[in-house]
């Protein structure tokens, strides 16, 4: 497959080459579709967030139920934090 970038953009790259981020070409491009790829999934989260928040898809808190929502968060992670040492995968 062939590829045209703007001068600015083979610039880009191949300076980075030169520094050595990558080992080649085709390694600095790959790495750019998946930062695309990784850029479109935040704006599809973005977007159902948006979604979600017109319909009233949320929990609304004061500091006090805020406050336990993240004790029990926390505790929940310690949980699974403490056997995933008993029990490494």
């Amino acid at each position: 497959m062939s590829s045209h970038l703007s001068p600015e953009n083979e610039q880009f790259i191949n300076h980075a080459l030169e520094i050595g981020l990558f080992s080649d070409r085709d390694q600095a491009l790959d790495e750019a579709v998946e930062l695309l790829k990784r850029r479109q999934q935040i704006l599809d989260h973005i977007d159902e967030g948006t979604r979600q928040l017109q319909k009233g898809e949320y929990t609304e808190y004061d500091e006090k139920g805020l406050r336990k929502f993240f004790d029990e968060v926390q505790s929940e992670g310690r949980k699974r934090y403490e056997a995933s040492i008993k029990s490494p995968s």
